[in-house]
């Protein structure tokens, strides 16, 4: 019999995250109850039914108190919020409240190197990925990207490399990395954090259980984050691009933000025993990630790229540099699902490298009050590709950087990223 045998378990959604959860402590013989908001109609069937058939019990359409009664734990998936009503209930009768990554690390005897940052945390959790492989190490990416944490069996592992979220760690209690990185910071998710400094104060307990023999590895040109790797008492590790140890005209992904990404992933790889030569083999050879900058295709001297995972200002400030070559060339795709932030650094970029915007989802009414160049709104994405064709001429780009999240209009980025490849190769 183990610990968790009997114990009462309530998850908070019934996504990638919480259904993995699920998975695990039903093999362990908890009982496990999962509360989803979405009704059962705007569920996956295949995986109502898998949750049935592994004796999970199942409440759709909303958090009830009734979930809670009786729980010894509760587990949140990363995109529920900390304020529901039934957690603060849950507060009041003391039952711990925890994340997915938090329950992951109490199964894990390998060391984790946790990623978390504003922008370019899944290119660097990858690149770190490459390059423990490319030199012989046994590795899972897993987090935020790909596979949950808890999913994830580290027996015959060398090393975790996990993209951890503020929201993942909102909620963690003896979660320790052996090497924490943080990239970045910058306005996102205020709608849910309030303010830039509870948003600061979560992505900085990725360091909150780590010891003298830790290590963080931590971005010395952002003001920001170099005050919060201060408080830590790991080893600090800073990178900055004023100061690379590697040539980005030996990488493949091209820009400022990837040489950064690249130096932070080297510092953790180099940590692990990793050679430099190694590091470099793999720069020259890497082609980035999925929806991040990603080149889709060219068609009648029109470039197509999809940059579905800049969910926020930032990123798509980061997109149009990396792709402006002076002249006011781009048309850009943005909107969907509004996290609040900031949109007056975007605007002036977008002055003076995009010829035209077009506007979609929820965001798209406010984005238009904001962004001073010429504006189309459009119904769905696909109106917005095919309008965006048709304006475009040689030598022009088209992207896909919304600025936004994608939950108005898709069940993810990754979604919203493929759904435009898909329309970008029938036109």
């Amino acid at each position: 019999m183990t610990k968790w045998e009997g114990k009462k378990v309530t998850v908070f959604g019934l996504g990638r995250s919480g259904a993995a959860v699920a998975r695990k402590l039903a093999g362990l013989k908890s009982d496990v109850t999962i509360t989803e908001s979405k009704s059962e109609d705007k569920l996956d069937n295949d995986l109502v039914s898998e949750m049935k058939k592994i004796g999970v019990r199942l409440e759709t359409g909303g958090h009830s108190n009734r979930s809670i009664e009786g729980a010894d734990l509760i587990v949140l998936s990363p995109g529920v919020h900390t304020d529901l009503v039934t957690l603060e209930e849950a507060r009041k009768l003391r039952i711990p409240i925890i994340s997915e990554i938090e329950l992951a690390c109490r199964f894990i005897s390998k060391p984790i190197i946790a990623i978390t940052g504003t922008n370019g945390k899944t290119t660097t959790t990858t690149l770190i990925g490459e390059f423990l492989k490319a030199y012989g190490k046994k590795v899972a990416v897993a987090g935020n990207i790909g596979n949950p944490l808890i999913s994830v069996d580290d027996k015959d592992l060398d090393f975790l490399v996990v993209e951890v979220s503020s929201y993942q760690l909102e909620t963690i209690v003896t979660f320790r990395p052996w090497i924490s990185l943080i990239l970045n910071l910058a306005e996102d998710h205020i709608e849910r954090h309030k303010s830039m400094e509870e948003y600061s104060a979560a992505k900085a307990r990725i360091f909150l259980n780590q010891r003298k023999t830790d290590y963080l590895i931590y971005n010395a040109d952002d003001k920001l984050v170099s005050s919060i790797a201060a408080s830590s008492e790991a080893r600090l590790v800073p990178f900055s691009k004023n100061k690379p140890f590697l040539d980005p005209r030996e990488m493949l992904i091209p820009g400022e933000h990837n040489l950064e990404n690249a130096l932070a992933a080297a510092q953790a790889a180099l940590i692990c025993g990793v050679t430099i030569d190694t590091i470099k083999k793999v720069l020259s050879t890497f082609p980035g990630v999925e929806h991040r900058i990603e080149f889709v295709t060219e068609k009648r001297g029109v470039k197509f790229y999809n940059d579905s995972k800049g969910t926020n200002p930032d990123s798509t400030i980061v997109a149009l540099k990396a792709l402006s070559n002076g002249q006011k060339n781009i048309i850009l795709i943005a909107g969907g699902k509004d996290k609040g932030g900031d949109l007056a650094d975007m605007a002036r970029l977008i002055s003076t490298t995009v010829k035209k915007v077009i506007l979609i989802g929820e965001a798209a009414n406010r984005f238009g009050k904001v962004l001073k160049t010429d504006l189309i709104f459009s119904g769905d994405l696909k109106e917005a590709v095919n309008t965006a064709y048709s304006l475009a001429g040689q030598g022009d780009i088209v992207l896909l950087s919304p600025a936004c999240a994608s939950f108005d209009m898709f069940s993810n980025f990754e979604e919203r990223g493929k759904i435009f490849k898909e329309l970008v190769d029938r036109l």
